[in-house]
């Protein structure tokens, strides 16, 4: 087996915990099925269980479970894996995987179940196997065998990381690195992660909440000739983050981005086939890595939007510049996510559910058809595509579309051509969409298939320039209010590879 090493100044680290301190424990209310305590070996209706190996005890077991049962090793000495057996509380019809037998029927606590591949035997036959293959995802987990971990920091700061990685010599082993928040999606998150931890290795599992995604991605420079996968839990947002990491990191070879979609809009991983959002009654997490495990490469054109500030002398600085994957949106649009953005900030802890920030949306869009604050936006603005300069007609917002999808789910462009004049949209074709909007009530009609957009155009390159006074203006759902004058230069940045259910495209890298 080849061992990967990191010769280079670490900048960022795989963070690793110290098992030896105990399990990871979160409290259950109520079991949802018949559980028995690992250490008393009673039945108990709520407790303690640990999200690595899943392990149950009685909340006022806690300390003496942590010293009496060991948890899922991290890290593992010898050239193989070994079952990590947990006593009791096996899935309904299990059965041993060495004898065929039923197992785990007794009327208490009986049989173990292996915290690595998932199967269950008895007590008697687990001898006869000791070595565990990682079960139906062995293809998607770093086998504790393979890890080499370290002390580092400082005296009274210091944390174990992952040091070193081997290769298991698996076919196809393509690992999945997880990356969420678990403050996202209504704490969601916390439960998505933790069902994570319970079927990978938990260093596979980066919350984004403790570390940002560089930590994540520094398994590629662990295993730089293995393509990882990375699942990313959260919103376009979080996806956005991600690629930004991974453009920064200049990977030799970049992973492959998947998405699990906690957010309110999810336009992203509704063109890629994700869906428009999950929740953890939609499916099992099993289920959620066979879909990763099938999912076919495709591209994504990322756009550079550089905005620069106009002074009364010949000269332009340079203001900002960020990236767009989604669309940029410059009006009566961006003015909604702007209004939205701001109650947000002020009241946290109403926006916690996606049905709720839908309609808020609904509410700050209807609010505008009376106050109708960005109207004459033709004036204030000039557009020019690919260099040509458009002669707008009354319209209170432009929006740039890199992706079909807009808005939540509404596709306004659609895929018909236009006399032969505009193709099909599509998000790895090297051209935009531009569109402009009538009003606030214009937008509502488009989410309900009641009007068509006004199609400005596709290009290659845009170019807006705000001419007079403040303009909302809004980058893949980041808003701010736009003073003049300024010039927006949106041109092609790159193209990332990302994993598609949608089977729209296979791309071969």
């Amino acid at each position: 087996m080849k061992i990967y090493r990191r010769y280079r100044l670490q900048h960022y680290e795989v963070p690793a915990r110290d098992v030896r301190k105990g399990h990871r424990w979160y409290m259950v209310d109520i079991f949802p099925e018949l559980i028995y305590c690992s250490f008393s070996h009673d039945r108990i209706k709520h407790g303690a269980r640990c999200d690595s190996c899943g392990l149950c005890v009685d909340e006022s077991y806690m300390k003496a479970a942590n010293k009496k049962f060991p948890c899922k090793p991290l890290t593992e000495s010898g050239p193989v894996t070994h079952h990590h057996w947990i006593q009791g509380n096996l899935p309904l019809y299990s059965k041993c995987f060495v004898c065929g037998d039923d197992c785990g029927i007794l009327p208490h606590i009986s049989d173990v179940r292996c915290a690595w591949c998932g199967r269950s035997a008895h007590e008697n036959c687990i001898y006869m196997k000791e070595e565990c293959d990682m079960g139906e995802f062995r293809s998607s987990i770093v086998p504790p065998h393979c890890i080499k971990l370290t002390w580092t920091g400082i005296k009274g700061r210091r944390h174990l990381v992952v040091e070193s990685v081997n290769h298991p010599g698996y076919k196809n082993w393509s690992p999945v690195i997880v990356v969420g928040n678990r403050k996202s999606g209504n704490n969601e998150g916390e439960l998505i992660l933790r069902d994570f931890r319970s079927v990978l290795n938990p260093t596979q599992v980066i919350d984004l909440n403790d570390v940002p995604p560089e930590n994540g991605l520094e398994w590629c420079h662990l295993l730089p000739d293995i393509t990882f996968r990375v699942l990313v839990c959260g919103g376009d947002g979080s996806v956005g983050w991600v690629l930004n990491a991974i453009n920064h990191l200049q990977l030799k070879n970049p992973p492959l981005v998947a998405i699990l979609p906690l957010g309110t809009g999810n336009d992203l991983s509704r063109v890629l086939g994700w869906g428009e959002g999950h929740t953890m009654h939609d499916m099992a997490i099993s289920t959620v890595l066979h879909q990763v495990e099938k999912a076919e490469p495709d591209m994504l054109d990322r756009w550079n939007v550089q905005i620069t500030r106009k002074r009364k002398y010949p000269v332009l600085i340079q203001n900002k510049s960020m990236i767009m994957n989604n669309y940029a949106s410059i009006g009566v649009d961006a003015l909604v996510t702007l209004n939205f953005h701001k109650q947000r900030e002020s009241r946290p802890w109403l926006f916690t559910h996606r049905l709720i920030n839908k309609l808020c949306y609904l509410a700050f869009g209807t609010k505008d058809v009376v106050g109708r604050e960005c109207c004459n936006l033709h004036k204030k603005i000039k557009l020019e595509l690919d260099g040509r300069v458009l002669h707008l007609p009354d319209i209170e917002g432009v929006v740039i579309l890199n992706i079909p999808s807009w808005g939540g789910g509404c596709q306004p462009w659609g895929t018909e051509t236009e006399n032969g004049r505009l193709a099909v949209p599509s998000y790895n074709d090297g051209l935009l969409e531009v569109m402009g909007l009538y009003s606030s009530f214009h937008i509502a009609q488009l989410q309900v298939g009641l009007a068509q957009p006004l199609r400005l155009g596709q290009a290659k390159k845009v170019k807006i320039t705000i001419l007079k006074g403040k303009v909302p203006m809004q980058v893949d759902g980041e808003p701010w209010e736009q003073s003049s004058p300024v010039e927006i230069e949106v041109t092609h940045h790159s193209t990332v590879r990302l994993l598609s259910k949608s089977g729209r495209q296979n791309i071969n890298g």
